[in-house]
């Protein structure tokens, strides 16, 4: 399929902190063009070429002097401002009958988004004011979770 080339903005560049690869969320640093309002790699189009997402203006707060006072101050550093990353969790049924499924959303940002995360994940967030988190299994029903996260529930049924 042929691409008109008026409608594909090439050869933007950026020196990182505003894309991260789609797949990874891993920062990235280069040459990138746009189609139809996505992002991907390279300075020209390639038909199979990586997707970029733009990174949240809220992250913006990361490169501010005042939130380097607000890291001393709190204590929550700005690696801990950072949205997880969202694994693909393969629960292990025939050694936990009941697994556990972990949640996070982060508050600061709008629309809060819910995303299931890991243990390591979900433990890492514990006390960092800017995630609200909550679990699924044995011990918390779906209808108790929901009321520490409003809208999980909706999120996992669909």
């Amino acid at each position: 399929m042929r691409i008109p080339k008026n409608i594909i903005k090439t050869g933007k560049y950026t020196s990182g902190g505003e894309l991260v690869y789609k797949e990874t969320q891993t920062s990235y640093k280069g040459y990138y063009y746009i189609l139809s309002n996505r992002y991907f790699v390279g300075k020209e189009y390639v038909a199979d070429a990586p997707e970029l997402i733009k990174i949240q203006q809220s992250n913006t707060l990361l490169f501010r002097p005042s939130t380097a006072i607000f890291s001393a101050v709190s204590g929550i550093t700005s690696k801990s401002l950072i949205s997880p990353k969202v694994s693909s969790i393969q629960p292990n049924i025939e050694s936990n009958p009941t697994p556990v499924r972990y949640f996070s959303q982060q508050v600061n940002v709008m629309p809060t988004i819910i995303k299931e995360i890991s243990k390591e994940t979900y433990d890492s967030l514990q006390g960092n004011s800017l995630y609200n988190t909550t679990f699924v299994g044995p011990t918390q029903n779906i209808d108790q979770a929901n009321q520490q996260m409003p809208g999980l529930k909706s999120f996992l049924i669909g």
